[in-house]
């Protein structure tokens, strides 16, 4: 055992220990670019995609002044939607069903008005919550109603302000009932409806869809069923064809979701280079260490020998080169992980002071993928130490 410490002895050199810093520096910059990488999609996938990894984008026909005055143009026609259907970066649609009746609204009280509203609908599993409540039937006089978040901060920051009207929380508007009168030319209905949960997806008031299919039959006009706005499932809301597909077609969406999916994907490049300027480094340090662990037996080659005729087996001295050379590997990556879930607490802490969400621990994944590093050096060390000893002993 003297034989071994002397051989490794002489192995720690200021070069060594500068590959090992060198290793150190390429796992954390990886191990980091990654955990980094996982934290801003969380961020940016949790206003825009749910749990099954979609985005999703509204669709309508932009409206030019040739347009005006003819509902018809502002309609898809059923060629357009099999054209729409057909496009490989589109999964799927759904159509938005708009009233064809009149609808009257009032509340009571400090918050007393009267206006003219529009509701829409679209299947549930298209939209982005799914309230309890979220349920109708032709027995029911109160109608759910999911609004969008836009609405309210319209409201609260806009109108209320200008109007001088008490300022509404999602809770406080969630209890106030409000009157709902539907209307044709012929007759009437009153129901009570109450604001059950609010979108951040869709600019809209939506109601189930039941509830829209009943009255359009019961006062919509008997006009064909049209279809002006159409909402697309995408895997990429920013990919190329699909942005080149909806501008060649004049077809209008919601541009901040393209522009956050394009800052993702730049974010996202961003990362990737700094991954592979991590593996780079790791690579280049390994070759290195093995560059230098080579001359180390080649300049023992003759002790390796002699231990050999001792009846040392090659297997015996690998393991012992590879105990010696995987230790401070093991520790080096281990002390990353520390640091980067250290940094990953305190940078959730900071990003808490503005309303920013961030899980407090490393993920899982990035855990996983250090061990799979550990995993491939050992590996690689072991089956490159096996050849250079066998060639060296029997030289």
């Amino acid at each position: 055992m003297k034989v071994f410490y002397q051989l490794f002895s002489s192995s720690k050199s200021k070069s060594n220990w500068f590959i090992y810093i060198a290793i150190s520096i390429g796992c954390l910059l990886l191990l980091l670019s990654f955990q980094l990488f996982l934290n801003v999609n969380q961020l940016m996938n949790g206003s825009q995609q749910v749990s099954d990894g979609f985005e999703y984008l509204v669709v309508n026909k932009k409206i030019t002044n040739a347009m005006m005055g003819n509902h018809e143009n502002s309609f898809f026609t059923q060629q357009e939607i099999q054209d729409l259907k057909s496009q490989k970066t589109i999964s799927e649609i759904a159509f938005i069903t708009s009233n064809n009746y009149g609808i009257q609204a009032q509340a009571l009280g400090q918050l007393a008005f009267s206006t003219q509203l529009f509701f829409e609908s679209l299947p549930d599993q298209y939209l982005d919550i799914k309230p309890k409540d979220w349920n109708w039937n032709s027995t029911n006089q109160t109608i759910p109603i999911i609004l969008s978040s836009e609405y309210l901060n319209l409201y609260n920051f806009g109108f209320a302000l200008s109007q001088g009207l008490p300022q509404m929380s999602e809770e406080t508007i969630q209890a106030i009932p409000f009157s709902i009168t539907i209307y044709d030319k012929n007759h009437e209905a009153n129901y009570t409806a109450r604001i059950v949960g609010f979108t951040h997806r869709y600019s809209s008031i939506l109601v189930p869809i039941e509830f829209m299919n009943y009255c359009n039959t019961e006062f919509g006009s008997n006009q064909p069923k049209s279809i002006s706005r159409i909402v697309i499932q995408t895997k990429e809301a920013d990919h190329p064809d699909l942005v080149k597909y909806l501008s060649d077609h004049s077809y209008a969406t919601q541009n901040e979701k393209l522009k956050s999916s394009k800052l993702k994907s730049i974010v996202n490049m961003v990362f990737a280079i700094a991954i592979v300027l991590g593996l780079f480094i790791l690579v280049l340090s390994l070759f290195l260490l093995l560059f230098y662990i080579k001359l180390l037996i080649i300049k023992s080659t003759k002790t390796l020998q002699l231990l050999f005729l001792m009846g040392y087996q090659p297997i015996k001295l690998q393991t012992e080169f590879l105990k010696n050379e995987i230790k401070p590997i093991l520790i080096l990556i281990f002390i990353s992980i520390l640091l980067i879930a250290l940094g990953q607490y305190l940078l959730s802490i900071y990003l808490n002071q503005y309303s920013i969400q961030i899980s407090s621990f490393i993920s899982w994944q990035t855990i996983l993928l250090a061990f799979l590093f550990l995993l491939g050096i050992y590996l690689l060390l072991r089956w490159r130490l096996r050849l250079i000893l066998n060639e060296a002993i029997k030289h």
